[in-house]
């Protein structure tokens, strides 16, 4: 069996940057290659590798790509395999980074001639299809996180490796679950542990909770507006709402527009399409500032970016209604330390337009994740009975990582940033 190896760039005990350099043979892959956002900061990189012949890119998400353009800028024009959709969302996201960028005076070392680059260098692959790379056999498998990730199974001399990106195990609104069932067998896994000793709470309840807000808020006269992230989290929220009987109008701004009709398009990579295309039908696309000031002068539903409140249309809605108590902000994701969603939770006010303000509205916290959970990660482990373990991609994966080897036996290990780990 041929020696493999697998260096921790960037996303190991963090969730963040994700980039890991896997050899084998002659030749060096990247596993993602991500940037990682912090508020009010300067974003982070992973450093640039001296060689490297691919990159399987699992899914669109900034802090899974948003550094591939900084490889072009350094001569690596290298392919970047992912499924057609990947590339889609990609563009949207690389381009928007550099615009959050000028605005914020942040220097990410790319501009708009490098995102055209990487998106030349993307070549598109099929879920269960092989491919190879050097002198790895590449599988990509769908992972059930949003539309087009994927796990990336690779083999090489007798070894195999599966990494799991981003992933779920359980179906959603827009998603099928990941399809484990496709995977082979499995000597080293790396995966995800974001949500690793949590579980989330039950899906259908959370929905009803979603329609109860909604409704509760245009009964008494007030504005509902509910923050997510532009890929997958808005159109999510609106299949949920039309699930559970609601049948007013929503209307859908910021960069989840454009997602959509991404998504729509490529209606073959969601769960179900028809379900997909009736819900798009009860969306109303934001177009412009007259259609975004008639919304907030009766009672309506704003589904809206950004999810952490960072920035976006979010604020503007928030800013004409926040004095507003019978108005609601629904926050349907985990809200990162610093962002001003964890300082309105917490708090009780947040920056709006660089001026600090008390928010009158009610505040409520949803749980709508696209990652897997504790059980799930579970799951997939004892059903493919890994001989190694590597946890990244995590805050507690260090910790998860113990867990497994001293309570359950594994070899299970979670690297160093800049570590290299031989298989």
């Amino acid at each position: 069996m041929g020696k493999i190896s697998v260096t921790a760039l960037g996303g190991t005990r963090e969730v963040g940057k994700s980039a890991l350099l896997l050899e084998a043979g002659g030749t060096r892959v990247l596993l993602d290659y991500g940037m990682k956002l912090i508020p009010k900061e300067h974003p982070e990189f992973p450093p640039i590798p001296e060689k490297v012949d691919a990159v399987l890119l699992t899914h669109a998400h900034l802090d899974h790509s948003g550094s591939l353009p900084r490889l072009v800028s350094h001569g690596h024009d290298v392919p970047i395999y992912g499924i057609d959709i990947t590339r889609e969302y990609s563009e949207l996201l690389l381009y928007d980074a550099i615009k959050v960028a000028k605005l914020k005076g942040h220097h990410i070392g790319y501009g708009p001639k490098e995102v055209r680059r990487t998106l030349n260098n993307f070549r598109p692959v099929e879920f269960n299809v092989p491919f190879r790379v050097g002198d790895l056999e590449v599988t990509a498998i769908n992972a059930g996180h949003i539309p087009g990730s994927a796990m990336f199974h690779m083999k090489y001399d007798g070894t195999s490796v599966l990494y799991t990106g981003d992933f779920n195990t359980v179906p959603s609104r827009l998603m099928p679950p990941a399809s484990i069932d496709d995977i082979p067998p499995v000597d080293i896994l790396i995966t995800e542990s974001t949500y690793a000793r949590k579980e989330h709470p039950p899906r259908a309840k959370q929905e009803f909770l979603l329609k109860e807000i909604v409704i509760e808020t245009l009964k008494s006269g007030g504005t509902a507006i509910v923050a997510g992230f532009a890929i997958g989290r808005l159109l999510e929220v609106a299949m949920a709402l039309r699930a559970r009987g609601f049948k007013g109008k929503l209307f859908l701004d910021g960069m989840a527009r454009k997602s959509t009709e991404i998504t729509e398009y490529f209606s073959n990579r969601v769960r179900d399409a028809d379900d997909l295309k009736l819900a798009v039908r009860t969306i109303t696309s934001v177009r412009n500032w007259h259609m975004r000031k008639k919304i907030t002068k009766r009672p309506n539903v704003v589904l809206t970016t950004s999810g952490m409140l960072e920035g976006g249309p979010v604020h503007y809605y928030m800013k004409e209604r926040k004095e507003d108590e019978n108005s609601t902000i629904t926050l349907t994701g985990y809200q990162v330390d610093g962002t001003e969603g964890r300082r309105l939770i917490e708090e009780g006010k947040m920056e709006i337009e660089g001026e600090e303000t008390w928010v009158m509205m009610k505040v409520n916290q949803l749980n709508f994740s696209a990652h897997v959970s504790r059980s799930g990660i579970l799951k997939l482990i004892r059903e493919l009975k890994p001989e190694s373990i590597m946890v990244v991609h995590g805050e507690e994966s260090e910790e998860f990582a113990n867990e497994l080897e001293d309570k359950m036996g594994m070899a299970a290990f979670s690297p160093e940033l800049g570590e290299e780990i031989i298989f």
